[in-house]
C-alpha cells in the first residue's frame, strides 16, 4: 500500500484535546483522546491545538492528526510506504527529519509497519508538476526548475536539477500571517471575531455574511494575502541561478498560490501555476511513490 501524507493549508491547526462530546476521538495510548478536523472546530474551537515550529512533530497532536490522515486513505492493514514533506528550512535538520519520520511509523501502526521517507515540502510540487500528463514527463526532469510551495506556516522556494533537490528556504509570511491580518481587518470593519479557518473560509469565497446579508472583504485584504511577494522573489531570485532567468521553468503549488500567481507571472515569465494548488503536494508525492513503489501501475 503506497500512502502520501501533505498537511493542507490549516490542517494541523486542527487538533484538539477531547472534552466531554459524542464525538469520534482518537486514542493514543496514554497520550491522551483527541478530536480532528471539523469535530475540533465544533466541539473544542477554544481548545485548537496550533504548533508551527518543528517541535511539532513531537506532540501528541501531530501524532493524532497524522494517524486520522492515514486511517483515511488506507482502508485494508499491511505493509505500507509512506512519502511525506516537511518546510525546505528544516531539511537540512537531521533530528527533525527523524523525529517526523517516527511520528508518521507511529501513526501508521495500527495499520501496519511503515517505511517512511521524508522529502522537502516542495518536492511534492516538484513531483506534481513531472508528472502533470499522468506520467512521468523526462523531458521535463532533465531541466532545471524553481519551485515555490506557497503553504500555510511559510513559503518553501527550492530548486531542482535533473530531478533531484538541489536546494531551498523557507520564506515567513505564509497564509497563517496573512489570515491573522484579515481577521484584524474583518474585527475592524465589520466588529466580528471569526476563527482563522472561518476567515481562510470567507477569503476563498471572497466575501461574508454579516446580519444575514453578504458583504465583501474588507480593504487590506488583498495587500494582506501577497505581503511576502517581494521576499519570495527576492529569495528565489538569490537561490536561482542568474536570479531565476535561466531556469526552464517557476512551478507554482500551495494554499495560497491563487494569491501570487498574478503578480509572480510578472517576475518569472516562465511561471508555471499548478490547478488546484493547494493538493498539489498530496498529488505529486502520490504519483512519486505510486511509480517508486514496484508492482503498481
Amino acid at each position: 500500500m503506497t500512502v502520501t501524507t501533505d498537511t493542507p493549508a490549516d490542517g494541523h491547526s486542527l487538533v484538539g484535546e477531547r472534552g466531554q462530546t459524542d464525538t469520534h476521538a482518537i486514542s493514543l495510548n496514554g497520550k491522551g483522546d483527541w478530536i480532528v478536523g471539523d469535530d475540533a472546530l465544533i466541539f473544542a474551537p477554544g481548545r485548537v491545538v496550533s504548533i508551527l515550529d518543528r517541535s511539532r512533530y513531537r506532540s501528541p497532536a501531530f501524532l493524532a492528526l497524522a494517524r486520522v490522515a492515514i486511517q483515511k486513505v488506507v482502508s485494508d492493514p499491511g505493509p505500507l510506504r509512506i512519502l511525506t514533506g516537511m518546510p525546505s528550512a528544516w531539511f537540512a535538520d537531521g533530528e527533525a527529519r527523524g523525529q517526523l519520520a517516527d511520528a508518521v511509523r507511529a501513526a501508521a501502526a495500527p495499520l501496519g509497519e511503515a517505511s517512511v521517507t521524508v522529502a522537502p515540502e516542495a518536492a511534492g510540487v516538484y513531483y506534481a508538476w513531472l508528472f502533470e500528463s499522468g506520467r512521468l514527463d523526462l523531458i521535463r526532469l532533465a531541466q532545471t526548475v524553481g519551485v515555490i510551495d506557497a503553504g500555510y506556516r511559510d513559503v518553501n522556494v527550492a530548486l531542482f536539477s535533473g530531478g533531484r533537490y538541489v536546494g531551498g528556504e523557507s520564506v515567513p509570511g505564509g497564509t497563517h500571517e496573512a489570515l491573522k491580518d484579515i481577521k484584524r481587518l474583518i474585527a475592524t470593519t465589520y466588529r466580528m471575531e471569526l476563527s482563522l479557518h472561518e476567515v481562510d473560509a470567507a477569503q476563498r469565497t471572497d466575501g461574508l455574511i454579516v446580519e444575514g446579508m453578504r458583504h465583501p472583504m474588507p480593504g487590506g485584504t488583498r495587500a494582506a494575502l501577497t505581503r511576502s511577494l517581494s521576499t519570495v522573489v527576492a529569495t528565489g531570485k538569490s537561490l536561482w541561478p542568474n536570479g531565476g532567468r535561466a531556469l526552464h521553468a517557476v512551478v507554482l503549488g500551495g494554499g495560497g498560490a491563487a494569491h501570487l500567481a498574478e503578480a509572480l507571472g510578472r517576475e518569472f515569465p516562465q511561471l508555471s501555476a499548478l490547478e488546484n494548488p493547494q493538493l498539489a503536494g498530496a498529488r505529486g508525492f502520490l504519483a512519486m511513490a505510486t511509480a517508486a513503489t514496484p508492482g503498481r501501475p
